[in-house]
């Protein structure tokens, strides 16, 4: 009911008060009428004598439903400042106030103006009365008050919290002492904003002894003037309200207010309850845990580090509980439509990319633009690539793409003109797409451009698709140069702090470059172009021969003798490839000298062989860091190993279901195939990294594998899971030292300032 401003309008009649003990029902429709609200925004006041403090401040949060200063020369003003402290409409207001006469007159004139201005949407009512408490007149009538607060603001910011909304807490009613009380538990459990409303000098007549009416519709402007809401400020939660006391759990509205429901169940229009003090037990453990909140924070994290299979980041172990608790509850990878923002919010967190072939890293466009590169040679062999180039321009004009690309071998294409050197034939066809990187993409890839149907294709058709790129492009000091540009431009962009590429130099020599040319070459172009941190990783292939592995790790001495330039970049040595074509045990006595260097060692093993691969390549080849590990889980006591010698598992989750299969969430038709393992290998406390594999063949960047790791996760992964794959990354990384722990503290701060930032689902 709308009842428009009169000045003349007489003051309302009161009703008697009603019943200290039973607050009798003015409309039993108030009483019973279900709320239906969104999210549990709730303003908790205090209240004495004037009634009308409740009006004038949900004037200001819910100005929709209540719209006394609709006509307020501020108007502006308090729109900003309630986007300033975000507050949102409250869907419930709680009362706390004494059990006089006067509060019951108050309480008569409050449920009054409910009933006129009722139209279905106001908040709901819910008064909390302290017995025996009528005046605040004595010391112990103020401890019991004091008290009361305390366990209601409690209550309120567990229900405002479990409901997903807001605690907004008014001091403008009661007495000083009441607001006071209300000031130090919002320093406790916290609030989104502290309201007040200040009254000037000029408050109209009737407004000095109003009645009803006069709050039931917007204010004059010269009226509305004399009323000011202002927020006073706002407290995050105090963390030792959150933390476990040892011996004595954590504080709960359920230890203090008998038949305390959790906060749940439907609001109703207007409910009383009569709260009981008896002692003052809160205000006493709430002091008591600020004098030993030192302590109690040391033994609450030490607690949590202690009950998790492996730690992660140390600094956000001292983040408030809630928001702790927030991180391990939080999930990502389960609902398609939330994928952008996930990405989003991964992209800015800092990563070390380990498992990372140069032989795969370009796309159809970066393949293009690192042929470019060549440009010079291209032109340079011009008359020779004439009539082959017409050939394939034809072909390319009237052949169907799928087709062509399953009847070609893209390696032929490598120096099928005599005379012309390499890449130049490659470059030469890779520029026919220069302005079409789309079809290019569509030629190499086929129906598998559809990641439903990418999904399980093994190894050797996976491979397949770097046939353009890798050794066949990588044969000029052009091209390499490039390639890591790219690649380093990449990495950055996806905030990598450190970058670890491993390659087979001696694969890049058939275009005239000899093996120490190739390494510089590399080394020097990710100094100049990659992440503040880069590593360099050399590859001995399994389905070569052994006498070429042999020179690999030949190569790798003759470059650790350099010192600086690649000498210093290169930490590393994979053995990678089929292994079924040569087990690790095979090539032990080949890496003796890669172990007499104290060179770090990476190997391949468990992607698509038993588990036995992988114990040969701990035990036989003395591994740090396994490639992929998928198998791992048939041996559960070298998984314990794994643990105990915090040996690493490189992941790779797109390559890997590309390959293998595995079930994931976002794509139909995987849902029969078997759950990806790296959750597992996460709660068995493993040292677990993802990385992008071969990034161009696999159609992804450091940021997605992250994301689909939860995707490829059952329920998905939560915030703080991925934080600890992220932590696992530089904790694993082949670097010294000193820098593994600069470039740790340098994660760990960008993480706590994208927290502080905030995470919306």
């Amino acid at each position: 009911m709308f009842i428009p401003w009169r000045w003349e309008m007489p003051r309302s009649p009161l009703l008697p008060p009603p019943d200290p003990n039973t607050l009798r029902i003015l409309n039993p429709r108030l009483q019973d009428k279900p709320r239906t609200v969104t999210g549990r925004n709730i303003l908790l006041s205090t209240l004495g004598r004037s009634w009308e403090i409740l009006p004038e401040i949900l004037a200001f949060t819910n100005p929709q439903q209540v719209p006394l200063y609709r006509l307020h020369p501020r108007a502006d003003a308090l729109d900003s400042l309630r986007s300033e402290y975000a507050i949102e409409p409250v869907g419930e207001v709680w009362v706390i106030t004494t059990s006089g006469s006067d509060t019951d007159h108050s309480l008569n004139l409050l449920r009054q103006w409910l009933e006129a201005m009722d139209t279905g949407n106001l908040p709901s009512v819910k008064v909390w009365r302290v017995a025996d408490v009528a005046d605040l007149t004595s010391l112990e009538q103020c401890r019991r008050m004091t008290e009361a607060i305390f366990r209601v603001v409690l209550g309120a910011s567990e229900a405002a919290r479990a409901g997903g909304g807001q605690l907004i807490l008014s001091l403008a009613g009661g007495r000083k002492t009441m607001s006071s009380d209300l000031q130090a538990a919002a320093s406790f459990f916290g609030c989104q904003a502290l309201l007040h409303v200040v009254m000037n000098e000029n408050v109209p007549p009737p407004l000095r002894n109003p009645s009803l009416s006069h709050f039931c519709g917007p204010l004059p402007p010269e009226a509305a003037e004399a009323f000011l809401p202002v927020v006073v400020g706002r407290h995050p939660r105090n963390p030792i309200v959150g933390m476990e006391e040892e011996g004595k759990g954590i504080l709960s509205t359920g230890l203090f207010l008998p038949g305390w429901p959790g906060g749940s169940g439907t609001p109703r229009s207007w409910e009383v309850t009569e709260v009981v003090i008896e002692d003052t037990r809160l205000c006493r453990i709430l002091e008591e845990r600020q004098r030993k909140a030192a302590f109690i924070c040391v033994n609450h994290t030490s607690r949590i580090i202690q009950s998790e299979p492996a730690p992660n980041f140390l600094a956000l172990y001292s983040l408030p509980p809630d928001h702790l608790q927030r991180l391990k509850e939080t999930r990502l990878g389960t609902d398609p439509e939330k994928e952008g923002r996930e990405l989003a919010f991964l992209g800015d967190l800092p990563k070390a990319e380990l498992h990372c072939h140069l032989g795969g890293a370009l796309d159809a466009r970066e393949m293009i633009e690192t042929a470019e590169a060549n440009m010079e040679a291209v032109q340079a062999h011009q008359d020779a690539l004439k009539g082959w180039l017409d050939q394939w321009r034809w072909k390319l004009d009237h052949g169907d793409p799928e087709h062509l690309a399953a009847s070609l071998d893209w390696k032929r294409l490598r120096r099928p003109l005599p005379g012309v050197p390499e890449p130049v034939c490659v470059a030469a066809f890779l520029l026919l797409f220069k302005d079409c990187a789309a079809d290019l993409d569509r030629l190499l890839f086929g129906p598998w451009r559809e990641p439903e149907r990418f999904v399980g294709v093994g190894f050797d058709a996976y491979e397949k698709l770097g046939d353009l790129q890798g050794s066949a492009l990588l044969q000029s000091e052009a091209s390499l140069r490039k390639a890591c540009r790219l690649l380093g431009s990449k990495a950055r962009r996806h905030n990598v702090l450190h970058l670890e590429v491993r390659c087979s130099p001696m694969n890049y020599t058939r275009g005239g470059l000899t093996p120490e040319q190739v390494v510089r070459a590399v080394a020097d172009e990710l100094n100049r172009s990659g992440p503040e941190s880069c590593s360099l990783l050399f590859i001995g292939s399994r389905h070569g021969s052994r006498d070429a592995i042999q020179d690999h790790v030949a190569l790798a001495t003759r470059v650790l003798a350099w010192g600086e330039g690649g000498g210093s970049m290169l930490r590393g040595f994979d053995l990678a490839g089929n292994e079924q074509a040569c087990p690790a045990k095979a090539v032990r006595e080949i890496f003796l000298p890669l172990m007499e260097h104290c060179l770090h060692t990476t190997i391949h093993a468990g992607e698509t062989a038993p588990a036995a691969s992988i114990w040969e390549a701990v035990y036989h080849l003395s591994a740090e860091r396994i490639g992929h590990g998928l198998t791992l889980k048939e041996n559960p006591v070298l998984m314990d190993r794994f643990r105990d010698r915090r040996i690493a598992l490189e992941m790779c989750p797109s390559s890997n279901c590309q390959i293998v299969g595995f079930r994931d969430a976002f794509l139909a038709g995987t849902e029969i195939l078997p759950e990806y393992p790296l959750v597992e290998y996460l709660r068995q406390g493993l040292r677990v990294t993802v990385n992008t594999d071969n990034p161009g063949i696999s159609r992804t960047d450091p940021t997605r594998e992250l994301h689909r790791a939860a995707r490829l996760t059952r329920g998905g992964l939560s915030l703080w899971d991925l934080l600890l794959v992220v932590r696992n990354g530089f904790k694993a990384s082949f670097v010294e030292g000193v820098v593994r722990h600069g470039l740790l503290r340098k994660a760990e701060t960008m993480i706590l300032r994208k927290l502080e930032e905030g995470w919306r689902e």
